[in-house]
């Protein structure tokens, strides 16, 4: 039996709206040895009944819903132990692969090597941010990774399961703006990687306004919260890569300030 290549995860919680759009991308790809994990994440809509219809349709499909709200880092780390694919595509509910050939590109761009990432082109729709971000040879070199570029995100990465379950890197539970410390820890304990000159994803930015006005004190001690899990990672590190956690750990602390003047 051939083993699974691709193993796309993805947190769902209350995405009636736009998660059959984001299940369509994934099923209309013109390759088959993928698996496909939704994770509902106790929703209160429909969400959980639109991923059991496609279920029941596609075998590629498994659906999983959490008695407990754990948010998006507790339902991916709920992705990656069910996960069987040599490699891990975190998809959230309302973004998109761009289309019909992306695990197949992946696929090709991986060749017969064993990497421990795949660094992803993006296209960013929506009011909050828009363009397309390319990673080129230079800005994928792990320096320019965690000091330059400013895209703190797990999705735009293609993780190796097996990479990820030896070093212990889990997603912070229970928490909002989960992705960085999870995506630091992969990057820097890293040794190869690949980067890809095409457009993967489609992300959906949101509203231009969208965090100002969804802004809390809650999500304000997550994000603290998180800056602390950095600083466990700061002393795992090489000492050559020290000062770009620290400057990671400035950056987030000047964006809780912008976030703090919002609440006035």
């Amino acid at each position: 039996m051939e083993e699974i290549r691709f193993s796309i995860i993805m947190p769902a919680h209350n995405a009636e709206k736009e998660i059959e759009d984001a299940i369509k991308s994934v099923i209309m790809q013109d390759y088959e040895n993928y698996e496909f994990i939704i994770i509902d994440d106790l929703s209160t809509d429909n969400t959980f009944e639109i991923a059991k219809k496609y279920e029941k349709d596609n075998k590629k499909i498994k659906v999983i819903r959490h008695d407990v709200n754990k948010k998006a880092g507790g339902a991916r780390n709920t992705g990656i132990k069910a996960a069987d694919g040599d490699y891990i595509l975190f998809l959230d509910s309302d973004d998109l692969l761009a289309d019909k050939d992306v695990l197949k590109r992946l696929n090709n761009t991986i060749g017969n090597d064993k990497v421990d990432i795949v660094y992803l082109g993006f296209e960013s729709v929506g009011e909050a941010i828009q363009g397309k971000f390319i990673p080129t040879a230079k800005n994928s070199v792990k320096e320019n990774r965690i000091s330059t570029w400013r895209y703190e995100n797990v999705w735009d990465v293609l993780w190796n399961r097996e990479f990820i379950l030896k070093n212990n890197i889990e997603f912070v539970e229970g928490k909002f703006f989960e992705d960085f410390v999870f995506y630091y820890k992969g990057v820097l304990k890293s040794n190869s990687y690949k980067y890809t000159d095409y457009i993967s994803i489609i992300y959906n930015s949101g509203r231009k306004d969208s965090m100002s006005t969804a802004i809390s004190p809650t999500k304000l001690k997550d994000l603290y919260y998180n800056m602390i899990c950095l600083l466990d990672v700061l002393e795992e590190v090489e000492p050559k890569y020290k000062t770009y956690i620290v400057d990671a750990l400035k950056r987030n602390n000047d964006y809780i300030n912008r976030l703090l003047e919002k609440l006035r």
